[in-house]
């Protein structure tokens, strides 16, 4: 009977042990779902999407009990039938989404019944609700970069621009510009961050958006009393911010020292061209009995000269984006975790925007000296044919290092951005 008794009140514990464990398991999440409309020419950008929500989840989820889902039709649909296509993708997605987050690039997309394209129409209806008072948030981002013409349509472009325009001028949008997909990545992250925390701050005291709770073991009978070390295994881990400054403090000495390079080798080529000018003076001040073939020889090794920079600068400049991409990166990331834990260390992140504005700074002046020599290149006389094609292969490469000048200030001014909300934030709590 004492054994029976015992044996009762053992599973009686063992019972009370296993609610707790599903009580203290179950986590309730508040879910905020992120609308993708595009057309199909930008499905690197919607890919690349999966990861920044995947990144902010580990990052923000557990801490905030906010979770990003990211609706695509490619996802979120099924086979069936409507008025059209479109159609049967507004009744399956539905319109009770949190954010709305548009891409654009050299495609407007193929006109529906009701708009001139999905795209149009997804954003109609989006712009809708924030009319009608809905909180709904909208973000419209257009690819800013180079088609390749076996790929261009003059009139799809057309259409993109005039969208730009109409949702610039009628309806008060700002919209947000990207050139590469790492570009899209960082504005992204940055922006949707952002968004969750003025979210976060207006529904401090009540919650709004739906919410999930999620079992994070599997069935009672497949109990894994290791289950909370399992999902730790299982999941990303999270970068530390001390790992992320110093990766990202790499990555920017090494932008300074390819900047130098790149500046020697600009150096190095217009002594080449002071050389080359003396020689051709040396040969034509002899007045009109001029050799010409002194002449052409002297401009082929200045076509040389063209060439030999541009080989140097076709090595440096995927470096240069490269180590600007993990720079970038990771001070986003830092500012991310920073915005989320509320850091208060104002000196730290007073450090990190100076150090942010001087590299900017840098990048703008570097800039604008580039674009002269660039003029300068462009200039040239077209003496001869091996020359001309140096000069445009030189103004080629220039044109690729401008751009990717042009990148790492536009994603540094982004990441200042949310630096100075921090800032302000922390002068907010101080008040």
């Amino acid at each position: 009977m004492a054994i029976r008794k015992d044996l009762c009140g053992m599973l009686c514990y063992i019972s009370i042990v296993i609610i707790i464990e599903h009580a203290a398991l179950a986590k309730t999440h508040t879910i905020l779902e992120v609308f993708i409309a595009s057309p199909s020419d930008v499905d690197p950008e919607r890919t690349v999407l999966e990861d920044v929500v995947s990144e902010f989840n580990l990052t923000w989820g557990d801490k905030h009990r906010v979770r990003l889902e990211l609706l695509r039709w490619e996802t979120h649909s099924h086979p069936s039938f409507g008025k059209d296509g479109q159609d049967v993708i507004n009744k399956q997605l539905g319109d009770s989404y949190d954010i709305f987050l548009g891409i654009m690039w050299g495609r407007f997309g193929v006109s529906t019944a009701r708009a001139e394209s999905g795209t149009e129409e997804e954003f109609t209806r989006a712009y809708q609700r924030l009319r009608d008072g809905d909180k709904v948030q909208i973000m419209f981002y257009f690819k800013d970069a180079g088609i390749s013409p076996s790929q261009m349509d003059v009139e799809q472009i057309m259409k993109v621009q005039a969208f730009k325009n109409k949702i610039s001028n009628d309806y008060g949008a700002l919209y947000s510009q990207f050139e590469t997909i790492e570009d899209f990545q960082t504005k992204t992250r940055i922006h949707l961050s952002k968004v969750v925390q003025d979210w976060l701050e207006s529904n401090s005291g009540s919650i709004e958006a739906k919410t999930v709770s999620k079992i994070l073991e599997t069935e009672t009978n497949d109990h894994n009393p290791l289950s909370n070390l399992a999902a730790l295994d299982n999941c990303d881990a999270e970068e530390g911010v001390y790992d992320l400054v110093d990766r990202g403090t790499d990555a920017m000495d090494e932008v300074v020292q390819i900047v130098n390079r790149m500046g020697e080798s600009t150096n190095d080529l217009g002594q080449k061209f002071v050389q080359r000018s003396e020689e051709i003076d040396a040969i034509t001040a002899g007045g009109s009995q001029a050799d010409r073939k002194l002449i052409k020889r002297v401009v082929n090794s200045a076509a040389n000269d063209l060439n030999i920079f541009v080989e140097r600068m076709s090595i440096e400049i995927p470096e240069l984006y490269k180590q600007n991409t993990i720079f970038t990166q990771s001070f986003s990331k830092v500012a991310m975790i920073s915005e989320k834990d509320s850091y208060e260390d104002t000196d730290d992140v007073q450090s990190a925007l100076d150090s942010m504005q001087a590299y900017r700074a840098a990048f703008e002046s570097s800039s604008k000296d580039l674009i002269e020599f660039r003029q300068t290149l462009t200039d040239m006389p077209r003496t001869t044919t091996v020359f001309n094609l140096a000069r445009r292969r030189a103004v080629a490469i220039m044109d690729d290092l401008i751009t990717q000048m042009r990148v790492g200030a536009s994603q540094s001014t982004d990441i200042e951005k949310l630096l100075l909300r921090l800032l302000r934030t922390d002068e907010d709590s101080i008040r």
